[in-house]
């Protein structure tokens, strides 16, 4: 599956995940998916709403906002309306990751696992090295949602 972001996508992912380090940044993806790519044509950035009260597993107390992100289902419902009125959906969600690599973790496995959509929903990764912007990657499930797809990502002007 290839990911298409226009270049003014890239450029807002970037501008989120720096102004919100050290910690996580998270949103959503509004675009298109056919049978062969995802076209990403805006975000809907949201809070990092992450608390150890919304942790999954008891090792989510050891943790903070830098390590971790919490979506709000409301948060994903203002998304869902603003995409519909634009005749778009929700395609995936992208997230940080200050000072370390744009490579899932453990936890993100069992959040996109939470969220489903399969090779259909795409999982975006900005690494914040140091405050900048580094590399971003793209990501779905397999079939089986045992793991994570690594997906190319083109930038478009």
């Amino acid at each position: 599956m290839m990911i298409i972001l226009s270049d003014h996508v890239r450029y807002a992912i970037v501008q989120h995940a720096e102004a919100t380090y050290p910690n996580e940044c998270v949103g959503l993806l509004i675009g298109r998916i056919d049978e062969s790519r995802i076209a990403v044509e805006d975000i809907f950035p949201t809070p990092n709403r992450w608390t150890v009260e919304t942790g999954l597993t008891p090792t989510d107390a050891e943790h903070s906002q830098r390590d971790r992100f919490y979506l709000d289902p409301r948060d994903y419902l203002r998304a869902d309306r603003a995409a519909r009125a634009r005749h778009l959906d929700v395609v995936g969600c992208y997230h940080s990751h200050p000072d370390h690599p744009a490579t899932p973790s453990p936890r993100d496995l069992t959040g996109a696992q939470g969220v489903g959509g399969g090779s259909q929903f795409v999982f975006l990764i900005q690494s914040v090295i140091d405050g900048r912007a580094a590399e971003l990657t793209a990501w779905t499930l397999d079939e089986s949602a045992a793991r994570f797809v690594a997906e190319e990502i083109v930038v478009v002007c």
